[in-house]
């Protein structure tokens, strides 16, 4: 019994020793506090590269549990293994001085007690079968041991044939005990040894054999921990490569879905403009049927007449309208051509396929072309007027074949642009009051209160416009990253440790939850969001690489770039709104600003890879004036730079020499106030912008 309880109920799976100080995981499942402190250590890994959050799996189940942040003492003690070892010793105890009176052979309970123990069988046996037991060829080699001579190990057995003698030898010869008479009579010329120093002798050899199996048992116990580990390892590359296949082929699903939806909306356009013409042609058809049947009608008529007169006199006219229906015949090839229609071929990488039209080549739209496309007032020609710039404008097309504008000014020409004065200086590394840790995503009030959200230590901190605090809100559950003003003082955010976003009230801190991680439709792992004026909310995801306009109640309802495939997004990031409600995404790891209207059509895009003015380097947070010009943090060249509500780059409002170092986060506010975060620094700036240009295009 006791084996059977130290082997299944109190082992330790790592060590696969007896429990010792054992705590408790989730699963109920218990180990050793050194051997659990060193499993975690070894197999813990992190959530994602952007999470703090890291786990490591159960040695026993391989569930995978959120790793503790003061090791192994968050986890509680199992008092259960406590409480058993106590109840064995108990037990072992009270065997000490009790007999165990059932027989584990034929399980009845015997008028005398037990006194039999086969070690090869491990059952106590009782008088009668332990006769059946060696009376048994199989069973008559097994070590059987005597219970009342091991508790009176100091009584001597009792020669069976000289009954008044005790056995103090053994012969060798016959492997039997014998007392000192059996040796003069019977067993002279036999070998004879002491009984006491060979039994001592033996004991020794045993134990030696004790020690080779301990060292043996060891020896596996380290194999069988080494096993475990690699187990382990082998389990979480697995469930990392399912994470990247689960990942690659989302990622391939949604590009397949916006493959199939251009060809379908190119195929309809194709189609559209073949049926107008046939339309047209089937009209123009229509009249010469008309005209032709109208013309026969008269010629019959004036066949019927017979005055010669009036013949000759309507003949000229009729005859001549005949022959001009000549031209009919020549026309009517052309009504009946085949139109040739486009087609389509398939790919068979990249792009499931494109439309190819036989009889025209389809032109890519210019930057021009597209914003005249959505509606825009205003042209290029027109801010080139007005802003007095040279005629030359430079049109870099990336290898997408979209147009990115950047701006050649004259010489003898000096725009106002922007400037900025530094009004305060915000934070320092630490988690008291007035320091801040990772400040990710910022705002303006709309009475000019600064929001900060600290990503290092859970917090939504509150400044006036002048750097002088407020309030803090904490947050002990939720890792806040992006920020976006709604109305009546309210705020939401991206919690990167629930991943769903929260709506905070700054005037009451009261917190509210508005998507539930990881629900069907709603965006996987939330990172930056913006909100439009309908109560929509644009929301990026990092891992999978999406953006998405959502619900009020965060149901993605429609994808970003899903009409274009190869406007495809690599690290989206932060994203902004303007007062027209046009979306603007920082796609950081393809270096440029993407602009969709409210309904999530593609208006264009600007930036490039790059250090010179009007390139961008990995650029994160973006805010827009109530003018329209558009702010970005440059976080890879370590500035903010300014462009013109069509993409043209105007001016660097701030860099290194203002002491920015890779700006992230930023927020404007409408009496013209610029705050700029910089998680590396754990610092915020607050600017007071000063000029403007006066007509903004």
């Amino acid at each position: 019994m006791e084996s059977t309880l130290t082997s299944e109920l109190l082992q330790c799976a790592i060590c696969l020793g007896e429990l010792d100080n054992a705590y408790a995981l989730p699963c109920l499942h218990s180990f050793c506090s050194p051997c659990l402190q060193g499993h975690i250590g070894v197999s813990q890994k992190r959530v994602s590269k952007t999470l703090k959050l890291k786990r490591f799996p159960c040695p026993t189940c391989r569930v995978w549990i959120n790793s503790p942040v003061r090791g192994v003492a968050d986890f509680p003690k199992d008092f259960r293994v406590v409480k058993m070892k106590d109840a064995l010793r108990e037990w072992k105890r009270r065997g000490s001085h009790q007999r165990i009176m059932t027989c584990e052979m034929c399980e009845q309970d015997c008028d005398s007690p037990v006194e039999h123990y086969c070690a090869d069988c491990q059952k106590h046996l009782c008088s009668q079968c332990i006769r059946d037991h060696d009376s048994t060829s199989v069973l008559s080699t097994h070590i059987v041991i005597s219970l009342s001579s091991t508790q009176n190990g100091n009584e001597s057995k009792i020669c069976s044939v000289h009954l008044n003698e005790s056995i103090k030898y053994r012969c060798q010869t016959c492997s039997l005990g014998i007392c000192v008479k059996c040796i003069r009579e019977t067993h002279k010329i036999h070998q004879i040894v002491d009984l006491d120093y060979h039994s001592k002798l033996k004991k020794v050899e045993m134990r030696n054999c004790m020690d080779q199996l301990r060292t043996q048992n060891s020896l596996l116990v380290e194999v069988m921990f080494n096993l475990n580990s690699i187990e382990g390892h082998i389990r979480g590359q697995h469930e990392q490569t399912k994470l990247q296949i689960r990942k690659h082929s989302h990622r391939m699903i949604n590009h397949v879905y916006k493959e199939q939806n251009r060809l379908l909306c190119e195929a309809d356009f194709h189609y559209q403009q073949r049926y107008e013409d046939i339309n047209c042609r089937k009209e123009d058809c229509q009249k010469y049927i008309y005209h032709v049947t109208e013309l026969q009608t008269k010629l019959e008529s004036l066949l019927r007449v017979q005055d010669a007169d009036t013949v000759v006199k309507n003949n000229m006219s009729l005859v001549k309208e005949s022959q001009d229906t000549e031209l009919v015949e020549k026309y009517s090839k052309e009504l009946v051509d085949v139109p040739k229609c486009a087609h389509f071929m398939s790919n068979n990488v990249g792009k499931i396929g494109h439309i190819i039209s036989r009889d025209e080549e389809t032109a890519k739209p210019s930057c021009a072309d597209l914003h005249q496309k959505y509606g825009r007032s205003y042209r290029i020609q027109t801010f080139e007027k007005d802003l007095k710039v040279t005629q030359k404008t430079k049109l870099i097309h990336d290898s997408k074949g979209i147009a990115d504008p950047v701006l050649s000014y004259a010489s003898d020409d000096n725009p106002v642009f922007p400037v900025a004065r530094l009004l305060c200086q915000i934070g320092d590394r630490g988690s008291k009051l007035y320091q801040l840790s990772l400040p990710y995503g910022i705002t303006f009030t709309e009475d000019e209160r600064l929001v900060v959200a600290e990503n290092g230590t859970g917090r939504i901190q509150v400044y006036t416009k002048d750097g002088l605090f407020l309030r803090v809100v904490p947050l002990p559950t939720s890792c806040p990253r992006s920020l976006s003003l709604l109305r009546e003082n309210k705020v939401v955010f991206t919690d990167e440790n629930e991943k769903c976003l929260k709506i905070l009230d700054v005037d009451t801190s009261q917190l509210l939850s508005v998507s539930a991680g990881h629900m069907e439709k709603t965006v996987s792992f939330p990172f930056g969001v913006a909100s439009l004026s309908d109560g929509r909310f644009v929301v990026s995801d990092m891992i999978y690489e999406t953006v998405s306009i959502t619900t009020p109640t965060a149901i993605t309802e429609k994808q970003l770039g899903e009409e274009d495939p190869s406007n495809t997004y690599d690290n989206p990031s932060y994203l902004a709104t303007d007062v027209e409600d046009n979306i603007f995404v920082s796609d950081s790891g393809n270096h440029k600003i993407k602009v969709y209207d409210k309904h999530g059509r593609f208006l264009f895009q600007f930036g490039n890879d790059g250090v010179k003015e009007g390139h961008l380097r990995y650029p994160k947070g973006i805010a827009v004036d109530k003018t329209g010009l558009i702010y970005v943090a440059d976080a890879g060249n370590d500035r903010v730079v300014v462009f013109s509500r069509l993409g043209f780059f105007l001016t660097v409002l701030a860099d290194k020499n203002y002491g920015l170092v890779r700006p992230t986060g930023l927020a404007y506010s409408p009496t013209g106030l610029l705050a700029v975060s910089m998680p590396d620094r754990h610092e915020v700036f607050v600017y007071q912008l000063e000029n403007s240009i006066p007509r903004q295009l």
